[in-house]
């Protein structure tokens, strides 16, 4: 069913994925050093740095990014030349402007502190929704649904919701179906279970259907197990 057609999902069906995916995240989650703190500008650092980039290869280099920019004054002040050459092992150099405008937006509009907001983050240079989602999210657990293609995927698999829009990650009425199913007490963990499932589980290619706690009620258990077997 296209997405536009059905925003919400049944609430039983909402619950249990709920409920299975947050316990198998209990036994299975990843651990980065930016899901270690919920200080707001090292989380929004990991995420710009995170955006199409693999976590493990982030997850190599971001204490010694720390180290070099340890606070938002830090990276605003920073040569950007010096920014370049930290970055440069992760293949991201070019993204070295993109940071230090962002660090000296936070310094001269919001006193070197980052804003909670999403519509605020948004408005950072490098900040889209997906990144301001995830920084209001893991640093104050706002109740929000963090949304990617690999999260798509999940609920396009389980749910057999599709999206009508050419990239569906600009699709307004998944991001609310997507919230609707977000715990809004336990949104960090929520998000963070559904992102890992995705990586570990759920995977673009040749996806663990025979091992996944939800494949009972998955609709596209029987499509995947038949192109995988």
């Amino acid at each position: 069913m296209a997405v536009e057609d059905q925003v919400a999902v049944a609430p039983v069906q909402g619950a249990y994925f709920r409920k299975k995916l947050l316990r198998w995240h209990l036994d299975n989650a990843r651990h980065f050093p930016w899901r270690e703190t919920d200080d707001a500008y090292q989380i929004l650092l990991a995420e710009v740095l995170l955006q199409r980039t693999q976590a493990p290869q982030v997850a190599e280099r971001y204490k010694g990014i720390l180290v070099a920019f340890p606070t938002v004054h830090a990276l605003a002040s920073a040569p950007l030349e010096t920014i370049q050459d930290v970055l440069r092992p992760l293949g991201l150099a070019k993204r070295a402007i993109t940071l230090k405008k962002m660090g000296e937006e936070l310094v001269n509009r919001y006193d070197s502190r980052v804003p909670a907001s999403v519509s605020k983050l948004m408005g950072l240079p490098g900040v889209g929704r997906y990144i301001a989602t995830a920084a209001a999210v893991f640093a104050a657990s706002a109740p929000y649904a963090v949304v990617d293609a690999n999260v798509i995927r999940v609920l396009e698999r389980f749910f057999g919701i599709t999206s009508r829009k050419r990239r569906a990650r600009d699709d307004a009425a998944l991001w609310r179906t997507a919230e609707l199913l977000v715990p809004r007490r336990r949104s960090a963990k929520y998000n963070r279970a559904l992102i890992d499932f995705a990586a570990v589980v759920c995977r673009p290619r040749n996806p663990l259907c025979p091992e996944c706690p939800l494949h009972e009620r998955c609709t596209a258990v029987p499509t995947l197990v038949g192109r995988t077997s």
